[in-house]
């Protein structure tokens, strides 16, 4: 997974030694436009735990520096749902953003799942998070489900959309045609 160009940024798996900078751009990111405020103050010495691991992270490198980050893993721990994974986080560094680091670090983890055997790859993002929002659309993603007033944010309502992409046309393509 590394990338072909040299403005492109390297994408690779995180490693455990990777905790430290991912925890600072943990700390960093999250704002009320786009996630939970209350994870900046969460009181985290580490980034991995139990629940978030290196290997279901890959990170974008830029210039010896992790600038951002994904989260890709299967969605529920159901045999019947194995063919869906689910995108838990796409972080990208303030000073970062608006270089295509996203897209990559997207791409990266729609290949991944791709890889893994998934056929559908999901994701929640914020009603309020417009330019994540436009992302996801320009990557093929599609409303699937929309949660009212899911969460309380700096005393505002925000709903928590549910997008996903059938990731089977591209597997297909990628397979070539099927003789008939």
């Amino acid at each position: 997974m590394i990338s072909s160009t040299a403005l492109s940024p390297t994408i690779r798996p995180a490693a455990a030694s990777d905790d430290e900078a991912l925890l600072a751009l943990h700390r960093t990111s999250w704002t009320a436009g786009s996630g939970f405020p209350s994870a900046r103050s969460e009181e985290m010495s580490t980034y991995f735990t139990g629940r978030r691991k290196p290997e279901t992270h890959l990170v974008a490198e830029q210039d010896g520096a992790i600038v951002g980050y994904v989260s890709v893993e299967p969605k529920l721990p159901f045999t019947e749902a194995a063919h869906v994974y689910a995108l838990w986080s796409l972080v990208v560094s303030a000073q970062a953003r608006r270089l295509g680091i996203a897209s990559a670090l997207l791409a990266a983890a729609e290949q991944v799942a791709l890889e893994r055997g998934a056929t559908k790859l999901s994701l929640r993002v914020l009603g309020s998070n417009l330019p994540a929002q436009r992302l996801y659309e320009r990557h093929g993603y599609v409303l699937e489900g929309r949660h009212a007033a899911e969460f309380l944010i700096d005393g505002e309502y925000v709903d928590d959309l549910a997008l996903a992409k059938s990731l089977r046309q591209a597997s297909d393509q990628a397979s070539g045609p099927v003789a008939g």
